[in-house]
């Protein structure tokens, strides 16, 4: 379990590298569905906020003695899977329906939901440090066409740092709804 800071989770390709798959922050789960199936990891988790990463590790039998003595535990787990489910498959879905721009005018918003935090009014800052590369990762497409969705969407989100500031959420939802 996740205590402070975000991360950033990867995993591996077969000729070897990395691709981004999530950002995580404090009170997410992460590690849990190899820990549940007992399967190797599938991801590994970086450090991408500005703050420290600290979290609270415990092998499967620490894990199952501590869902014994707190039942409510298991709801917690049952719910970070299912939200993760339910993530993985809108983004595919989306990769078949929407455009670049809209699909990361879905992860923007979702962010800013899950992470943002209110600056100046209605802007919201996204803590975390991201390539262009990787926010094209994160909705399938290269660095190149994410740049362009973000250089699309310039009305409504400052991208010209690694931290991410949306000045118009309402326009940027707009966007992502868009079909």
């Amino acid at each position: 379990m996740l205590l402070s800071s975000y991360v950033k989770v990867t995993a591996s390709l077969t000729d070897g590298g990395w691709t981004l798959v999530a950002v995580r922050m404090s009170g997410d789960l992460v590690g849990e569905l190899a820990g549940m199936s007992g399967a190797p990891r599938s991801a590994s988790v970086i450090a991408c906020g500005c703050e420290p990463v600290t979290a609270l590790r415990l092998s499967w039998g620490e894990f199952e003695q501590v869902k014994a003595e707190h039942p409510e535990v298991l709801a917690r787990l049952q719910e970070s899977v299912s939200r993760k489910l339910a993530a993985a498959t809108r983004r595919r879905v989306d990769y078949r329906r929407r455009s670049p721009t809209v699909r990361l005018a879905r992860v923007l918003v979702e962010m800013a939901d899950d992470f943002g935090q209110s600056v100046r009014g209605r802007e919201v800052i996204l803590p975390m440090d991201l390539k262009h590369l990787e926010w094209g990762e994160l909705i399938g497409v290269s660095e190149s066409t994410a740049y362009r969705a973000l250089r699309e969407l310039r009305d409504l989100v400052d991208a010209h740092h690694r931290r991410v500031i949306v000045m118009d959420l309402t326009g940027l939802r707009a966007v992502a709804d868009r079909e």
